[in-house]
């Protein structure tokens, strides 16, 4: 239990904008996605990079790349379905996007990175982004229903 505790242990510190805590669209969130949110700057990094033309450097923060694991929420206590429509609502409403989409495989997973899209949320100019969904082709519904009734067609006799 101690190597999984320190697995998704993390000692940066967080900060939200008092813009963005202070928004209908993040108060109309529920507490755990509030804590996603949090838990998504959190994981926000930086690194320094040499200005050009000087000696001095500057902190640049990295807002991409960021990975939030199923496994990690089910240890904060977020079942998978629940995690699956917070990431979703979190997309919908311009708070993340989608960097990369993982696949169905165990070690294939999504990255997301911080988006500003929610400072026009409930604006005309709010550009609406939904989380697509993944699944390997013909492993969809629709798709075995096909197959299933192409198979009942074919063993029939004329």
């Amino acid at each position: 239990m101690k190597n999984r505790r320190k697995k998704y242990s993390l000692k940066s510190k967080v900060w939200i904008e008092p813009e963005m805590m202070e928004s209908e669209v993040y108060r109309s969130l529920s507490g755990k996605a509030m804590w996603v949110v949090q838990r998504f700057h959190q994981k926000m990094h930086w690194e320094e990079r040499k200005v050009p033309g000087s000696s001095r450097k500057e902190r640049i923060y990295l807002k991409d790349n960021l990975p939030f694991t199923y496994d990690e929420a089910i240890h904060f206590s977020i079942s998978r379905s629940r995690f699956h429509t917070i990431i979703k609502e979190l997309v919908a409403k311009g708070f993340i996007d989608i960097d990369y989409q993982g696949g169905c495989y165990g070690r294939d997973y999504s990255r997301y990175k911080l988006s500003d899209r929610w400072r026009k949320w409930g604006t005309p100019e709010f550009k609406k982004v939904t989380k697509k969904r993944v699944l390997q082709a013909g492993l969809d519904v629709q798709s075995r229903k096909k197959a299933k009734s192409k198979k009942g067609t074919e063993n029939r006799n004329p």
